[in-house]
């Protein structure tokens, strides 16, 4: 940064909020006013989170490594001890660093570089000033200073916020993390939200299914429990009102944190972060949890808002990067030198508008179940228990329904068209809108038809990524290897 004071951090991470879940950024169907002015002070991008589940995608952020390098890939995993974390580098840059909320790693944030910490929970060990009492959805109790405060978690720790604010250092800048726990359920906002979405109803999201076509390894876990099988558009929809309603609620606490900020006359020297974990099916792909590698639940939502940054700018669309390339980023734009043991890539030109991306593919994997490589086009998952690999274009198909790969795609009647001919001219074209029972079907017909040689050149280029970064992350190629994916 050009200024002589670097500008203090206000660091907004949800739990499960789902990339298209922000009125501006294309959902009509929900409110978000704070986080559409964000969108319209600052840029927006998509990154991946390499495991979607709460503790190494946080891992990830925190470390600037991805889930398999920073030996933290499931529940109760450790951050590999030695690494130099985002709060431990700030603090040495002179920022006073406070935690708020969901931790969810090991250890405890105290232990982790933050000068003070308030309504720490998900934590192994805890200390004054934690949650309290039992475990009671959103329901939160602790000590906040001397103030005893009880309510619902986004408001208890959006109140916080503002005390912390109150309180920061006048004479050097502040870093200030907000994990709150919402959007996850219990999805229980308080009235008026509680009721802002059950009538009308929200719509099912374009590639709602009521079951998802095969096992893809874990359709048991916790979180697909949460409706029943196979999935009803009823429960869905009263599933997706409830989380609008969380979101929305959230979106106008978090307004009062911004509006504190500027009371105090810290906007406009304050770098703004909104982000979440990682995102959630809610009904797509016939699933619930975010344990899957579709793009709603391992792809989360990103706003950087605060000075010498762009405004109302959108490069999600050709930016690939992960969530541990948000470390380098934000010692990149601050000015400070990254640390040795981070190894994401700085995406700083793409927020300055002066390049489209850092990185020319990218991948994920779920347990041992999911893997999956991405070029930006095209998409390839591949779930070995089963041996079967799916293929979307992420272009023409970005809710990915058409499963490239599947047996009658392939048929070239259906996949090698002329476009010349007419539709009365070709040989087979399945109708692009058919009726059943009088309603539209899920599935209407892909274009454009991709020829089968196209998409086994595909395939075998995105299965070479894969093995390649398998090869990365069990050393064959030495630590740096994981700059180039």
């Amino acid at each position: 940064m050009a200024e002589t004071r670097r500008p203090n951090i206000l660091f907004f991470i949800m739990d499960d909020q789902a990339p298209g879940t922000i009125h501006r950024l294309g959902n009509p169907c929900i409110a978000t006013p704070t986080l559409d002015g964000l969108a319209e002070q600052g840029v927006y991008l998509r990154p991946y989170t390499t495991v979607p589940v709460c503790t190494p995608s946080r891992a990830e952020i925190l470390s600037g490594r991805n889930a398999f390098r920073n030996g933290c890939r499931w529940f109760d995993e450790p951050i590999q001890a030695g690494l130099t974390l985002l709060p431990m580098a700030l603090r040495q840059a002179g920022y006073h660093c406070g935690c708020i909320g969901k931790w969810h790693n090991d250890g405890h944030p105290a232990e982790r570089g933050f000068h003070e910490t308030c309504g720490i929970f998900d934590c192994a060990r805890g200390r004054p000033g934690d949650r309290i009492g039992p475990d009671n959805g959103h329901q939160f109790q602790y000590l906040d200073g001397d103030v005893l405060v009880r309510g619902h978690s986004t408001e208890v720790l959006t109140a916080s916020a503002i005390r912390f604010l109150a309180r920061a250092p006048r004479d050097r800048p502040w870093f200030c993390y907000v994990a709150l726990h919402s959007p996850h359920d219990p999805r229980t906002a308080p009235p008026p939200w509680r009721d802002l979405y059950r009538s009308p109803l929200p719509p099912l999201p374009p590639n709602f299914m009521p079951e998802h076509p095969f096992d893809n390894g874990d359709l048991l876990i916790r979180d697909e429990r949460l409706a029943g099988f196979p999935r009803s558009q009823e429960e869905i929809r009263r599933h997706r009102a409830d989380y609008y309603a969380m979101i929305s609620h959230h979106d106008h606490y978090i307004g009062q944190v911004l509006h504190e900020l500027r009371r105090l006359g810290s906007y406009d020297h304050t770098l703004i972060v909104f982000t979440s974990d990682h995102g959630l099916a809610c009904g797509s792909h016939g699933l619930m949890g975010k344990e899957n590698l579709y793009e709603h639940s391992v792809r989360v939502p990103l706003l950087w808002a605060g000075p010498d940054l762009p405004r109302g700018q959108r490069y999600d669309q050709a930016c690939l990067c992960g969530h541990y390339d948000l470390f380098p980023t934000l010692m990149d734009y601050l000015g400070l030198a990254t640390p040795h043991s981070c190894e994401g890539i700085s995406y700083l030109e793409v927020l300055q508008g002066r390049r489209q991306t850092v990185r020319e593919t990218i991948c994920a994997a779920y347990r041992d179940c999911m893997r999956m490589a991405t070029d930006g086009r095209y998409k390839l998952i591949y779930y070995p228990h089963i041996d079967r690999t799916q293929l979307f274009d992420l272009v023409n198909d970005p809710y990915e329904i058409n499963d490239l790969l599947t047996p009658w795609r392939r048929l070239p009647e259906s996949r090698e068209l002329t476009p010349a001919l007419s539709l009365s001219q070709r040989s087979f074209i399945p109708d692009p809108n058919p009726q059943r029972n009088g309603k539209q079907a899920w599935f209407p017909l892909y274009e454009p038809a991709l020829p089968a040689a196209e998409v086994d050149r595909v395939v075998a280029r995105l299965r070479q990524v894969l093995r390649d970064w398998s090869r990365q992350l069990s050393g064959e190629e030495g630590k740096g290897g994981s700059h180039e994916t």
